[in-house]
């Protein structure tokens, strides 16, 4: 048995040998994934901290200068296409413009669906609900007697904070004129 024993151990050897060759090196794993570890905290860390709300292609926004980024909020679409609340059509533009008086009722009844929240805040009286804040995102061709309709229809639906977008544009290229300053 000891014959049998040493020449399969001979076998073993002998393959092993062969499988190794001169001057491989092998892959070092710990620094691949030092490396790997760090670009994902840095891609986690990078990534959270822009903000961008997408805009149609259909939607051109107009330039502004502005400091604040834009909240993550409801969005309410109005381009040429028609006023759409988080990417539903509500009504066609024209039947925005037709509309009399101030206030858009195919519009509220779609707002009134969001939630009431308690509002937060030290200017606030106790136990005030609201359905917080929406983001209006309209094409710059859009008149403005339309924004202002829009702009009372959230009102009346209890939205408490009501934002415009814009592209936002450098304050060097405003100039002085573009922050209100009387030349």
């Amino acid at each position: 048995m000891s014959l049998r024993t040493s020449a399969k151990r001979k076998r073993i050897l002998r393959k092993a040998q062969r499988t190794e060759t001169p001057g491989a090196v092998g892959l070092n794993l710990v620094p691949m994934i030092d490396i790997f570890t760090s670009l994902l905290i840095f891609l986690l860390l990078s990534s959270t901290a822009v903000q961008q709300i997408r805009t149609p292609k259909s939607l051109t926004l107009p330039l502004a200068a502005t400091v604040q980024p834009p909240n993550d909020t409801g969005v309410l679409t109005v381009s040429t296409d028609g006023v759409t609340w988080q990417g539903t059509t509500v009504m066609s533009l024209e039947d925005a413009q037709a509309t009399p008086g101030n206030i858009l009722e195919p519009l509220k009844a779609q707002l009134m669906l969001s939630p009431l929240v308690a509002m937060q805040g030290a200017e606030t009286a106790a136990g005030t609900q609201t359905r917080g804040e929406v983001n209006i995102l309209a094409d710059k061709a859009i008149p403005y007697a339309l924004l202002k309709k829009i702009m009372a229809t959230c009102g009346d639906a209890q939205f408490a904070r009501i934002s415009l977008s814009v592209n936002r544009r450098s304050i060097n290229a405003v100039g002085n004129a573009g922050l209100g300053a009387t030349p």
